[in-house]
């Protein structure tokens, strides 16, 4: 059976590179500490890259296939595990896409519909949060994947360009050229949604 509070201290005490150490001497424990640490990036990644839930969770469920049976090929001193993770992730990815159908629309559901709301707000507050939302998830679905990609990993999951650059295989500059156009056309897009919402009413 695992050891539930030794795992929380194993996430609490020790580092990626300590962990991955561990691993590679056969240590579940570290492997389980180092999925529960990173998990949650490789599949908000893949989930708000390929819109679709069942791709996202079978991407996250490789990459950390991948870790285990390629635990050696980590190399701490060219970059962070987590930049190593959301690489692996991004090459299944496009894998997976270049032989499939363009994915659906991403769709807000109830559960955005619950994180974008305030226990405070009135119905007409409520209404505007879901509104903005919905824009927000809208623009980023217009945007070309080159640039979606940056605005994930730099605007939502919060990677310094640096650390981007070594998902995506590019120098710093391209990320922060991308940064700026994608925020740019997301700009354009809401002011033209708003524009529109504001026309219907």
């Amino acid at each position: 059976m695992f050891d539930w509070p030794r795992r929380r201290r194993l996430s609490g005490e020790l580092t990626d590179e300590q962990l991955h150490r561990a691993a590679l001497g056969g240590s579940s424990e570290a492997m389980a500490v180092l999925y529960s640490r990173h998990g949650g990036l490789i599949y908000r990644f893949t989930l708000q890259m390929s819109r679709d839930e069942t791709i996202a969770e079978e991407i996250t469920q490789e990459v950390f296939l991948a870790l285990l049976t390629q635990l050696d090929r980590f190399d701490a001193e060219r970059g962070s595990l987590s930049t190593w993770l959301c690489g692996i992730a991004r090459r299944q990815l496009l894998k997976r896409l270049n032989r499939s159908d363009p994915p659906a629309s991403f769709d807000v559901d109830e559960e955005n519909q619950e994180q974008a709301s305030c226990p405070s707000d009135g119905p007409a507050e409520t209404l505007l949060r879901h509104e903005a939302v919905r824009l927000v998830h809208d623009g980023m679905n217009q945007l070309p994947p080159a640039l979606r990609e940056v605005v994930i990993l730099c605007a939502l999951e919060e990677m310094s360009y640096e650390q981007a650059a070594q998902v995506l295989l590019v120098p710093v500059g391209t990320v922060r050229s991308r940064l700026h156009r994608a925020k740019a056309r997301l700009a354009v897009l809401l002011r033209g949604e708003m524009a529109n919402t504001e026309r219907k009413r």
